[in-house]
């Protein structure tokens, strides 16, 4: 018995140590402050296909603050839907993986999982990842893009998609209200 406690403290010890170790790292608060500029209420317009519509988006600070959690609002008619669409969105970074992740549910029941990769202009190269195989392999390119224009403007391109038989591209410009 006092083997296999020595061992257990031995391994709670180690747990702990790495614990504390990732609790202390510095990386994901800086990189969670690098865009800090998010943080409040953005007005957005929106074109996918023939389509054009606005909708509200709103970024907070979340859990321990070292996830920014965003909020979409699409009113009614948006993209012929009649009732309004709600989004939540956590968005993180992962230190092991030295990249940004995404995370969302709509309220139509559709979710998404996101790698981001920083790019050049401060923003991100958007992949949506499945948890489940499809018959559409995962490719190398990105499916969106994220270009922060200034601390009060942003724009998303991307993805691109079949949609009544047409394919089509979402276009999103947001300026902070």
């Amino acid at each position: 018995m006092k083997v296999n406690a020595g061992w257990f403290a031995a391994l709670a010890a180690a747990f702990f140590a790495a614990a504390a170790s990732a609790e202390t790292s510095p990386v994901p608060q800086q990189k969670i402050a690098s865009v800090q500029y998010l943080v409040g209420t953005w007005s957005c317009a929106h074109t996918v296909g023939t389509f054009a519509g606005t909708y509200t988006t709103t970024y907070a600070k979340a859990v321990g603050d070292l996830w920014l959690k965003q909020t979409y609002d699409f009113p009614p008619g948006q993209a012929d839907r009649e009732p309004a669409v709600r989004g939540e969105f956590l968005m993180g970074y992962d230190e092991r993986r030295q990249a940004w992740v995404r995370f969302g549910v709509l309220s139509t029941g559709q979710y998404f999982a996101i790698r981001m990769t920083e790019t050049a202009d401060r923003g991100w190269s958007w992949k949506y990842v499945s948890f489940f195989k499809t018959q559409n392999p995962e490719t190398p390119d990105s499916d969106a893009t994220f270009t922060r224009k200034s601390d009060s403007e942003y724009a998303v391109d991307g993805p691109s998609y079949e949609q009544n038989g047409t394919h089509v591209t979402e276009h999103h410009v947001c300026k902070k209200a």
